[in-house]
């Protein structure tokens, strides 16, 4: 693996000597926070004070005033109102946020939601559905996580007297954005809103938040659980804005007063006083609630959220957890299956992308294979399967080096529909077309990436000079949550001396080291024979590492996790 350092970027000195002499942080330190993009002491002060600063207003968003008034106008008259979300977990909080606040903060019942059937329907609006709410008697629908596309599904609706209020945040084309939507919130649309990487539960939250604001309502950290969720599982970037609402949702996911949630943190196994991270969110949680919509249907898991029948909330918690199982088992299998296909297949000289068809493949599990699949292989790759349809179906997951969306716009002409994000995409084609389509975008790879680039890398934030300690490490938590668009941080020693090593099961390693006088606890995961060879007393090597905070019988000790190393 490649080890790349940060780009030193300049620091304003006041800020240098701010850090230096007020929270006597070292250097390796006050460069990974300028390498972030904290480079002036105001941002910094931002960070210190993370945990208290204030969110946006939601009016910032330029349709968000006349949704909160068309939303109230409806309640007063007596309108069905019908939220029309999407079967992933964003998609899931952002409609149990939106019909739990309207049942029990504004007091109104007539409101139900529709979540399309994941195989069966497909993601976003579909004309079947929206005919089956008209029927419904609905004058106002509200869509969360989708709809940014679905111009001619909300043009059906507004020639039958329904307003459509788009709540959404994937990036949009242009010529599918509904121009007779009654209101469009989407910070991807927006030209005012300054956080443009809010997942749909995000903007779904600011809606919720907006309305309360109009009705003088407040309350407080409700909903923080559910925002958190749906952004940490939709692996957004973790902006500023994200980071606020990940962190204080965390709080609110381990006290939660929402019966579902803590029914299906008790099945999870997640103890009443865990501290919750990103990974109880995104390894734990998340993958139970979108069991649901993978296997089954995703409308069990809004019902685990919403009901107040207490016999229904276990037993959907337990199935949701039944069937998690069941979706890894499958999940392997298939992945599996992909392998044997790849086998003796791959060229790595010719293969820019990895497109690999099955018709018994399970849509539901594609883009979990898929992303599988992209760690072994290091190249953007799309898992595709067919649908009753007669479609095509499936999801692609890249590399940081591929917009993958960008790859896939550039070969639309040969798709039906798609759509994503930079590192995740669907989309659905003929399959006559499936040949085309991967000649197309492999040609376009090979025009805007080298090989090289697909060679795996590691961001080091800086190398260390000084020692490592427990206090420092705990300041720089205070930008957490890690995941996408804000990487755990790594920094590097050289010339590690191995002390003693110590082998433990599922491959796990541990080693005490010493560099320049001061002896380090080295955690190493998924060691290997090779790993043993080189990590052994009496050995240098320079290491690349993760510091965190070991509690142990409430003693705090400091725990540096292997990234990489190098054999010095």
């Amino acid at each position: 693996m490649r080890w790349i350092y940060a780009d030193d970027k300049p620091i304003e000195e006041s800020l240098k000597n701010e850090l230096q002499d007020k929270l006597a942080l070292p250097a390796y330190m006050i460069k990974a926070f300028a390498n972030r993009g904290i480079d002036t002491f105001e941002k910094a002060k931002d960070v210190f004070e993370i945990d208290s600063a204030p969110l946006y207003p939601p009016n910032l968003f330029e349709d968000m005033d006349k949704s909160v008034e068309r939303i109230l106008k409806a309640v007063k008259a007596g309108e069905k109102i019908v939220i029309y979300g999407d079967y992933d977990v964003d998609g899931v909080t952002a409609t149990v946020m939106l019909f739990l606040f309207t049942r029990d903060w504004l007091k109104y019942d007539n409101i139900a939601y529709y979540i399309p059937h994941r195989q069966d329907e497909g993601y976003g609006m579909n004309l079947d559905a929206l005919k089956s709410i008209k029927d419904g008697g609905a004058g106002l629908i509200i869509s969360v996580d989708c709809g940014i596309s679905a111009k001619k599904e909300v043009e059906y609706c507004a020639n039958n007297g329904i307003d459509v209020i788009i709540t959404d945040h994937h990036i949009p084309d242009k010529e599918s954005v509904p121009d007779r939507a009654f209101a469009i919130i989407n910070p991807k649309v927006s030209k005012k809103y300054p956080e443009k990487e809010l997942s749909g539960a995000g903007v779904a939250y600011k809606l919720v938040c907006a309305i309360a604001s109009a009705e003088k309502i407040n309350p407080g950290d409700e909903f923080l659980d559910f925002a958190a969720l749906g952004t940490i599982a939709d692996i957004v970037p973790l902006t500023r804005e994200n980071r606020i609402i990940a962190r204080r949702g965390f709080k609110k996911i381990a006290n939660t007063t929402n019966p579902g949630l803590k029914a299906l943190k008790q099945v999870s196994a997640i103890k009443p006083d865990a501290v919750i991270t990103t990974y109880h969110v995104g390894f734990i949680l998340g993958p139970r609630i979108n069991a649901a919509g993978r296997l089954e249907h995703a409308e069990k898991a809004v019902r685990l959220f919403v009901s107040r029948d207490r016999e229904e909330i276990e037993r959907i918690a337990n199935e949701l957890n039944s069937v998690n199982e069941e979706r890894k088992a499958l999940t392997n299998r298939t992945h599996e299956e992909a392998l044997a296909k790849l086998k003796d297949r791959f060229d790595e000289d010719e293969d820019f992308v990895i497109v690999l068809y099955d018709e018994g493949w399970n849509a539901g599990i594609v883009g979990l294979v898929a992303s599988k699949v992209l760690r072994g292989y290091n190249r953007p790759t799309f898992i595709l399967t067919k649908s009753d349809d007669g479609f095509i179906h499936g999801s692609a997951r890249s590399v940081n080096s591929v917009n993958i969306y960008e790859a896939i716009k550039a070969s639309h002409k040969h798709l039906e529909r798609y759509g994503g994000h930079r590192l995740a995409a669907g989309i659905t084609l003929r399959e006559e077309n499936l040949h085309a389509f991967i000649k197309t975008i492999n040609e376009y790879l090979k025009t805007i990436v080298k090989k090289e680039q697909f060679e795996p890398v590691l961001l080091v934030d800086s190398a260390v000079d000084e020692p490592v300690s427990l206090k420092d490490i705990k300041f720089f938590d205070r930008l957490a949550p890690w995941g996408e668009g804000n990487p755990k941080p790594v920094f590097s020693m050289a010339g590690v001396e191995i002390k003693d090593v110590k082998l433990f099961k599922s491959n796990t390693m541990k080693f005490y080291g010493s560099h320049k006088g001061r002896f380090y606890n080295f955690l190493y995961y998924g060691y290997d024979e090779e790993d043993a060879q080189n990590l052994k007393s009496g050995n240098f090597v320079d290491v690349a590492f993760t510091p965190t905070v070991n509690v142990w019988r409430d003693e705090e000790s400091l725990v540096l996790e292997v990234s990489d190393y190098k054999t010095a």
